[in-house]
């Protein structure tokens, strides 16, 4: 009788875990994605995330930029890892159009190049 009761209670649990797992994912949609990134942009909180596998030549200054960026636009720039969801493609491309539109279309290559001449000259 214990082994029922026990079988039982995993089947519930596992649907009920299931069912608000699933109600958390329908949540994250796309179009969530771009409301929250148009959200987030008129709070000045600009979040531009890339994907995939990153090898980092100069960690230190990486982080220096990632610093730099930040303090002088309040831009958010970080690697957000492999795994990339309707959400976050959708929030990313509505982000990095906002921030290309206030900034300019070189905003990043101008930063990286600002960041580079500073954090070498300071180096030497």
């Amino acid at each position: 009788m214990s082994h029922y009761l026990t079988l039982l209670f995993l089947v519930i649990f596992s649907y009920a875990n299931s069912q608000e797992k699933e109600l958390v994912w329908s949540a994250k949609t796309c179009e969530s994605g771009i409301e929250d990134a148009n959200d987030d942009f008129e709070k000045e909180k600009y979040f531009c995330y890339s994907y995939g596998l990153v090898f980092e030549v100069d960690p230190e200054f990486s982080r220096f930029y990632e610093k730099y960026i930040f303090n002088k636009y309040k831009i958010i720039s970080k690697n957000a890892g492999c795994i990339v969801s309707d959400y976050s493609k959708c929030y990313s491309e509505k982000m990095n159009f906002l921030v290309l539109k206030k900034f300019g279309n070189d905003i990043f290559e101008k930063t990286l190049k600002e960041a580079k001449e500073i954090f070498y000259s300071e180096k030497k």
